[in-house]
């Protein structure tokens, strides 16, 4: 049951979302439509799958389990966007995920009651998802230039994830 004042029910919230996150980047580098974008899909999926590691690892040194979330970030702006028919909206909605993430992250890092072992691992997992956004960000742009209806992929999944943040806030806008 979802308690988000347990800090150990956030960081399963954290957990889930990277082991979702790893499987969606898992299905996307087999799409990969260049080599350096298939190298970037590689070193993100090793990524999200030490971000997860990360997360198991600091729940339990806090006494916790494991437990499983029903329908994380990442499933929920799935129902909001519908099923991605192509690379570019699968990279659309992966490029507004780690935004998310890195918005959280650093909103998390800024409670005061934050110890200092999450405060280290916020601040690992942050380094990656910065250049998660920017990767995926430059190539939307590169796909932009070439194909003038990225943009509109881009705002439905922005809508997507506004839809999901007020989902998992109980309904307030995100």
């Amino acid at each position: 049951m979802r308690d988000e004042g347990d800090p150990l029910w956030v960081l399963n919230e954290y957990r889930a979302a990277e082991v979702h996150g790893a499987g969606a980047i898992m299905r996307m580098g087999r799409l990969a439509d260049s080599a350096e974008l298939g190298s970037n899909l590689t070193r993100h999926l090793r990524d999200e799958a030490v971000h997860a590691w990360l997360w198991t690892k600091a729940i339990e040194n806090l006494g916790g389990e494991i437990v499983e979330v029903d329908l994380p970030y990442q499933a929920r702006l799935g129902v909001h966007y519908g099923i991605p028919g192509s690379l570019t909206e699968l990279l659309a909605l992966t490029w507004v995920s780690e935004r998310r993430g890195v918005t959280e992250y650093n909103e998390h890092l800024d409670t005061l009651d934050v110890t200092p072992a999450i405060q280290k691992t916020l601040r690992a997992i942050l380094r990656d998802e910065e250049w998660h956004v920017s990767y995926i960000e430059e190539e939307l742009l590169r796909r932009m230039r070439r194909d003038g209806g990225v943009q509109g992929v881009i705002d439905r999944a922005m809508a997507a994830d506004d839809l999901a943040m007020a989902d998992l806030r109980g309904g307030e806008a995100a």
